[in-house]
Formats: structure tokens, sequence, C-alpha cells
């Protein structure tokens, strides 16, 4: 239990400080008037949470990676509508290794396949929808794919199902509620950013751990 808890509080502190340097890179995209401590404290929460799935410290850390990544990554696409490739692949080219490293070091060559695959799927999957909305999405929803692809595809590609409907459905929910607060018509533009986030989270959170002995 005690390691437990101490694996979830460094895992938030480490994801919180990769947040705080990836602020130079926020801030080269958005105009922050103040320094903004919301996005450390949402980083470690997501991080306390995803840590809690991680079956080896390898995961764990790969974890906090994609945690701050995923919080600088909505920060920025909810204020100018961007999801930077400077984030999107830094954490892909960091997290992913880990996460293949960790399938192979636990004998499960099939484990890191399914991260390949995950990452693979996701990104076609974006970029037939990106291709069909004619403008309506952002290549950046297409850039962010592969890297959310990975983790799902670490514990099933099937999950990249269930986090596009999460996405979807949250993003549908918000969008009308949105309409209905402003009385604006169809021409309301959200963020698809943080719904691919919450949708991913809440797979992988729905997803089964490896068992290894």
């Amino acid at each position: 239990m005690q390691g437990h808890v101490l694996t979830v509080v460094l895992g938030a502190a480490l994801s919180a400080l990769g947040c705080v340097v990836m602020s130079r890179v926020v801030d080269s995209f958005v105009d922050r008037r103040s320094i903004s401590w919301l996005a450390p404290f949402a980083a470690a929460v997501v991080a306390g949470v995803l840590v809690t799935r991680a079956p080896d410290p390898l995961v764990a850390v790969a974890l906090c990676v994609f945690a701050s990544a995923l919080v600088s990554l909505c920060e920025i696409d909810i204020r100018v509508r961007r999801l930077p490739r400077e984030i999107s692949y830094s954490a892909f080219a960091i997290s992913t290794p880990l996460l293949v490293a960790s399938a192979l070091a636990n004998d499960d060559p099939r484990r890191a396949a399914m991260v390949l695959a995950g990452s693979v799927i996701f990104g076609l999957v974006m970029l037939g929808l990106y291709a069909a909305s004619r403008g309506a999405m952002g290549d950046g929803d297409v850039r962010v794919a592969p890297l959310l692809g990975a983790f799902l595809g670490y514990w099933s590609p099937a999950l990249v199902l269930v986090a596009l409907f999460v996405a979807s459905f949250s993003a549908a929910v918000v969008g009308v509620g949105v309409m209905a607060l402003r009385r604006t018509g169809r021409a309301t533009t959200v963020a698809f950013g943080p719904f691919l986030a919450v949708g991913t989270v809440v797979a992988i959170v729905l997803g089964s751990s490896p068992q290894w002995s």
C-alpha cells in the first residue's frame, strides 16, 4: 500500500515538473499574463490516475511524460486551437520507446507490436476523419493521434474505438451546450484535442493491465 501511494505521489510530482519544463513551449503559443499554476496541478492529477495502471517503472515514467504533454497540448488547443507538433512528436519520441522496452523487458513482444499497431491505427483513423471533415478538423488532431494510439495500443488497440467514442460523445455534448448558452449557430467551434485526451485517459483506465509474473 505504501509503495502504491509513493508511486502515485512521485508520478504526480514528475508530471507536474514536466509541465513546468514544457511551459516555455506553451508560452511560445499562448500569451500568458500570469504564471499558470493550473497546468502543473492538472498534470499531477492526470499522472496520479494513470500511474495506477502502470505494470512497471518504465510505463510509469512514460505515463508521466504523457500526462505532461496532454495537459500542455490541451491548454494550447483550448486557447488558440492548435496542437503543436513540437510537443506531440517529442512526447511520442520519449514515451513510445519506453512502452516498447517495457514489453520486451517482460518477454512480451506481442505487446510491443500492439503499441505500434495502436499508433498506426489511431493515426490512420484520424487521417480519414480529417479528410472527411473538409477543414472542420485541424491537422494537429492527426499529428497527436500516433502518441495517443501508442498508449492505447499498449493496453489494447481496440481501445482506440473506446477513446474515439468518449471523445466524440463528450465533444458533441459540450458543443451543444456551448451553442445553447451563447445562442450561436453551427459555426461555433470547440477544440477537439482535450476531448481526445479525455477519451484516451478514460480508455486507459478501463483497459486491462498486463499480468506478468
